[in-house]
């Protein structure tokens, strides 16, 4: 019964941490909530990343990754061949993220931090599902760092300061914007 109660208790700080970060970060910071994407959105985010064909050794980063949704599903699919890291800011979905990471046995790197703080400049992709408010702030930082010819595949925002090199209807309500920079 102690270990029930111990047990409960741990899950219910969990949920207070959780949606503690999630208010502060909305409010305070204008980040986007932690939403999941539907697979067959992030299915065809790896088709359409596939076709940039980038070559063996490619940095891919997952900004904003909660938990890796997409670095999962192009893990699966190119057997180890990209350095795959994914960037959350969020305590909570970083350690969910790297338990279920673990468990596995994935190589995906992550980085519990916020991304518009870290450098960007040796990244050769980056996949994003953001607020538009936090799609502009990125657009200005891969202005002044992202490698000239890198690619950034955005889930549903457009990027400001860029043109689409490619748009994609997954479904009624759901698009990806590729962008070279």
């Amino acid at each position: 019964m102690i270990w029930f109660l111990l047990l409960g208790s741990i899950i219910f700080l969990a949920v207070l941490i959780f949606l503690a970060e999630e208010f502060f970060n909305l409010l305070f910071r204008g980040y986007a909530p932690f939403i999941s994407t539907k697979n067959k959105v992030l299915d065809e985010a790896v088709k359409q990343f596939h076709e940039l064909n980038l070559p063996a050794g490619a940095k891919i980063y997952e900004l904003g990754c909660g938990k890796a949704g997409f670095l999962r599903r192009l893990e699966k699919s190119a057997k180890s061949k990209y350095t795959l890291i994914g960037v959350e800011i969020l305590t909570t979905l970083y350690l969910l993220a790297k338990i279920q990471l673990a468990v596995v046995g994935s190589k995906i790197k992550l980085r519990r931090k916020d991304f518009l703080k870290i450098s960007l400049a040796k990244g050769d992709c980056f996949y994003c599902y953001l607020g538009q408010s936090l799609t502009a702030k990125l657009s200005l930082k891969l202005q002044k760092e992202a490698r000239p010819g890198s690619y950034l595949i955005s889930n549903q925002f457009h990027l400001p300061g860029y043109e689409p090199i490619k748009e994609v209807q997954v479904d009624l309500t759901n698009w990806l914007r590729i962008y070279k920079l």
